[in-house]
């Protein structure tokens, strides 16, 4: 029998794809050049990471606005047309999901993302996000990961043992924050590999 009894699951790249070149390469007409630029250049990953961290979008996309006007339409198509950045379940993972609850696992979320549009997301991803017993939230908590503050705070607020659950992540340095507080962390690659890693540990 299992000793594991929690299983944590990020979103962005483990439970949907989660990309801006679909919205820019489709605002710039199929020019896949320019729409690499601005997203290296303008709406950065560190422009973003301030929403996850709980600033208001609106703020931030004023604030961008005057540092690149001439790029002011484009930046306001972030939260405009949010939804088309979104680039569809991961294949395998609600199967992995369904098979984990139906063998009396407890799912729950831990991510990195803007309160403000967290809930497009799990609007359009319902069938998952519906299957977690509770969802922590970087943007409403106004803390990250790889913060050890917030792995504790999921723990504490839905009781759980550190040692009895497991936290599945795509960066490794969220892995690694995971495992600094007691929790068994997985990087994940894609389905397949995670089936392979939590056979050893649940299945």
């Amino acid at each position: 029998m299992s000793r594991y009894k929690n299983i944590i699951f990020d979103v962005g790249s483990v439970l949907v794809n989660w990309m801006r070149m679909n919205l820019y390469t489709t605002l710039f007409h199929g020019d896949r050049e320019k729409a690499r630029w601005i997203i290296d250049h303008v709406v950065t990953n560190e422009w973003n990471d301030q929403t996850d961290l709980g600033k208001p979008i609106d703020e931030c996309i004023f604030e961008l606005k005057q540092a690149f006007p001439k790029y002011a339409p484009y930046i306001g198509a972030y939260w405009y047309c949010y939804k088309d950045m979104d680039g569809g379940e991961i294949p395998g993972i609600y199967e992995i999901m369904s098979e984990l609850k139906n063998r009396g696992y407890h799912l729950f979320c831990l991510t990195n993302w803007s309160h403000e549009t967290f809930p497009l997301v799990r609007e359009v991803h319902a069938r998952l996000f519906d299957m977690f017993e509770g969802i922590v939230v970087s943007g409403e908590e106004k803390m990250v990961k790889p913060n050890p503050e917030i792995y504790q705070l999921l723990l504490n607020r839905y009781d759980l043992q550190a040692s009895e659950s497991i936290f599945i992540d795509d960066r490794q340095v969220n892995v690694d924050g995971a495992n600094r507080v007691g929790i068994h962390g997985i990087l994940f690659t894609g389905s397949l590999d995670l089936r392979q890693q939590l056979g050893v540990c649940v299945f």
